[in-house]
C-alpha cells in the first residue's frame, strides 16, 4: 500500500501512475521511472483504498479514494466513458472495459460519501456500455485503441460492474446487460475450463490475466444473478488451474487452449487474481483445493516482492513478471499487480459478505 501512495504521488493529478519502470528497451521511446496515471486501474483501486481504510482505520487512504474518485469524475468523456491508455495518451477514446472498472470506483465512493455526483457519473458510465453492446452479449464498439479489437470473454468483469450498478441505482435494464455479458462469457468456454476470445493481443494463448479477470466477473455475477451456470464455470477452471500451478506456486503466464503452458515467465498479476477468486470460491462452495490453491500462488508472487533498497518505484510493488525480464510489463513494477497483491491478502485474511448466496460443496 505504501507503493501505490507513492505511486499516487508521483502524478501529481490523484490518479495513480501506471507503474514505474526501471529499465527501458534499447531504442524504444519508452521512459524510465514513474509512468503517467492510469484511469482503467485508478478506478478499481478506489475500492482497495477504501477497504484497506477501513481495515486499518487509516484515514489518509480513505481521503486517496476519495480524491480518485473526484480525479475520474474529472476526465469523464463527452459520451460517458473513460479513455483506453495512459491519461493524456492518443487517441482519446472512451473504452468499455476502463469504464466498467472505474463504475467500481464510483459505486464504493458513493456508498462510502453518499455524493450524488458519484451516481450521476455510474448513469452516464453504464448508459455508454449499454450503447456499445449488441443482444448477445457482445461489445461491438468501444473497443480500446491499446490492444487488438473485437469481443473479449473477460468483459465478465465490466458485467459485473453493470450488475452491481444496477443493484444500487435500481436500473433493470443494467441487470439485463450484465446478464447478457455472462451469456457470452460463459459460451467462450471450453469444456476444459479455457476461454476462447479472452486476451489483449492473444487469444490462443491468454494472460492468466485475463483469465483471472473472466473467472472475477463470473464468479460475482453468479451471485449477484443468482446464475449457478456461472459458479460452475468458475469451479470448472479452478480444478483445471490447480492442477497446473507447481507445488511452489509457480504458474505459467500464459496457456493454450489444451493448458498447455505458452510461457518461461509468470504474470504475478494474475497469479494475484486467480488466488482471489480462489479464497472468494473457497468460501462460496467450500473446497480445500481452492483454498489451498490460493495460499501457493499468493505464497509465490510473495516471494518474489522486493523489501528492501532505496527506490520508491521498486520496494513493496510487484513486478509485471517473473523473472523481472518476462514479456508481460518487462522491468515494470505495476500498479494493477499491487492492487490485486492487496486484495488477494485481504481476501485471505478477511471473509466477504456474501449474503443469501446458497453454499455447496464441490470436489475436483
Amino acid at each position: 500500500m505504501r507503493w501505490l501512495i507513492n505511486a499516487q504521488d508521483a502524478t501529481g493529478s490523484d490518479g495513480v501512475s501506471w507503474g514505474y519502470r526501471s529499465r527501458a528497451a534499447i531504442r524504444s521511446d519508452e521512459t524510465v521511472g514513474w509512468q503517467p496515471a492510469y484511469p482503467e486501474t485508478t478506478g478499481y483501486l478506489i475500492e482497495t483504498f477504501f477497504r484497506y481504510g477501513h481495515l486499518n482505520q487509516d484515514s489518509d487512504c480513505m481521503d486517496r479514494a476519495r480524491r480518485m474518485a473526484d480525479w475520474e469524475t474529472s476526465i469523464q468523456l463527452n459520451d460517458g466513458g473513460i479513455q483506453g491508455g495512459t491519461f493524456g495518451a492518443q487517441p482519446v477514446a472512451s473504452s468499455t472495459f476502463v469504464t466498467g472498472q472505474v463504475i467500481f470506483g464510483w459505486l464504493r465512493a458513493f456508498e462510502e460519501l453518499k455524493d450524488s455526483k458519484y451516481c450521476e457519473a455510474v448513469f452516464r458510465a453504464a448508459d455508454f456500455l449499454e450503447s456499445c453492446l449488441d443482444e448477445e452479449g457482445r461489445f461491438q464498439a468501444g473497443y480500446s485503441y491499446f490492444c487488438e479489437p473485437g469481443p473479449k470473454a473477460y468483459e465478465a468483469r465490466t458485467g459485473w460492474a453493470l450488475a452491481l450498478a444496477g443493484h444500487a441505482l435500481n436500473k433493470p435494464s443494467y441487470l439485463d446487460a450484465a446478464r447478457k455479458i455472462a451469456g457470452f462469457t460463459l459460451s467462450c468456454q471450453k469444456p476444459n475450463g479455457w476461454f476462447s476470445q479472452n486476451d489483449l493481443n492473444n487469444n490462443f494463448a491468454p494472460l492468466t490475466h485475463t483469465i483471472g479477470y473472466a473467472l472475477e466477473g463470473l464468479l460475482e455475477l453468479g451471485l449477484l444473478l443468482n446464475e449457478p451456470a456461472c459458479l460452475e464455470a468458475v469451479s470448472i477452471s479452478l480444478c483445471r488451474i490447480k492442477l497446473l500451478a507447481h507445488k511452489d506456486g509457480y504458474l505459467a503466464g500464459r496457456w493454450t487452449a489444451d493448458w498447455k503452458p505458452a510461457a518461461e515467465w509468470c504474470c504475478l498479476t494474475g497469479s494475484c487474481q486467480l488466488a482471489s477468486v480462489s479464497f472468494r470460491a473457497h468460501r462460496i462452495y467450500p473446497n480445500e483445493g481452492f483454498d489451498e490453491l490460493g495460499k501457493r500462488l499468493l505464497g509465490f508472487v510473495t516471494s518474489t516482492q522486493v523489501l528492501r533498497g532505496s527506490s520508491q518505484g521498486l520496494v513493496g510493488g510487484i513486478h509485471g513478471s517473473y523473472p523481472f525480464d518476462g514479456d508481460y510489463g518487462r522491468y515494470c513494477s505495476l500498479n494493477w499487480a499491487a492492487k490485486f497483491y492487496a486484495d488477494a491478502i485481504m481476501d485471505f485474511f478477511v471473509e466477504r459478505d456474501y449474503g443469501q448466496a446458497v453454499k455447496s460443496r464441490t470436489t475436483c
